[in-house]
């Protein structure tokens, strides 16, 4: 300035209702992708991070909304923590283009919900959240469900190849153990464990709130042990711990070789391995107790 003094910036003015557009960014610095609701006392609309309210520019009216908002708040997280669930992931689209057709209906629901509590209807508001909440649970579960079959499916295949390509191989154990059987059992087991899967599909609870990769960890889980319970079931038979519990049938073995179970027995113990999740820990706790009682172990009959 000529006389030497400096000019004091200007205030700036407050975020107002109308300045909350769609393309541009709320008072948080994100971006809003959608209005889904907007009166002249409030708008609500969409970021990447979910469904949010901006309230009235009048003070008196804005500080009854975030009361009412707040005693709603709860619900309304969970309901953003579940519509996160169903969105791709990063690597599948981009991000801004991270959302399904199918989350417009769930999004523009909850934004009626909170209009709704908004409007003066609280009441009536939490009710529908609660139901919306519920068949969006539903529905996550529901597909939690099919992605524990896929994984299942899959994993089952990769076993039933890598087992027979690993019997057909000239591979000799250092351990002295057979291959064949061994890689029978660890396919029957994987093979159990699919179809106790698929016999409980429709009732198996599942958790909606848990991220996919977690779904995919729990299919996998559940081919894993039934594997490897198949697995204890035949070094049990084999080193003669397990003899008493199940005799495998006399006189009817195939004539495969010196010393092997028959295999159409062995294939049911080990399938029966895989499909029960109780069967071997119970085996295994009645083995421990008896070891820690010094008593000759005899292998409790399983309870389930």
């Amino acid at each position: 300035m000529p006389d030497g003094t400096m000019k004091r910036p200007e205030p700036a003015r407050d975020f107002r209702l109308d300045d909350l557009q769609a393309g541009r960014r709320d008072p948080r610095g994100r971006l809003v992708r959608d209005i889904l609701w907007a009166v002249d006392e409030f708008k609500i609309y969409r970021t990447d991070a979910g469904i949010s309210p901006f309230f009235s520019d009048d003070p008196d009216l804005a500080r009854e909304q975030k009361g009412i908002y707040l005693r709603i708040g709860e619900g309304i997280a969970d309901f953003n923590h579940l519509i996160h669930t169903l969105r791709p992931h990063w690597w599948v689209v981009p991000v801004e283009t991270r959302r399904r057709a199918d989350l417009v209906h769930y999004e523009r629901e909850l934004a009626r919900c909170i209009a709704q509590a908004l409007l003066g209807h609280e009441n009536e508001a939490a009710a529908s959240l609660v139901s919306l909440r519920q068949r969006l649970a539903a529905r996550i579960a529901n597909r939690a469900r099919v992605v524990h079959l896929m994984i299942n499916v899959i994993l089952v295949a990769v076993a039933i190849v890598g087992a027979l390509s690993f019997a057909r191989s000239s591979y000799v154990s250092a351990f002295a153990f057979d291959v064949k059987e061994f890689s029978l059992a660890v396919m029957m087991g994987a093979v159990g464990a699919l179809f106790s899967t698929t016999v409980r599909l429709q009732s198996m609870e599942v958790d909606p709130t848990v991220t996919q990769m977690m779904h995919w960890v729990y299919g996998a889980q559940r081919v894993l042990v039934g594997a490897m319970g198949a697995l204890v079931i035949y070094f049990g038979f084999r080193s003669g711990v397990l003899t008493g519990l199940f005799q495998p049938p006399s006189g009817t073995a195939l004539p495969i070789g010196a010393g092997r179970f028959d295999p159409y027995w062995l294939s049911f113990i080990c399938v029966m391995a895989g499909f029960s999740e109780r069967l071997v820990p119970n085996l295994l706790d009645g083995q421990a107790a008896q070891m820690m009682r010094g008593t000759p172990a005899e292998p409790d009959r399983p309870r389930g």
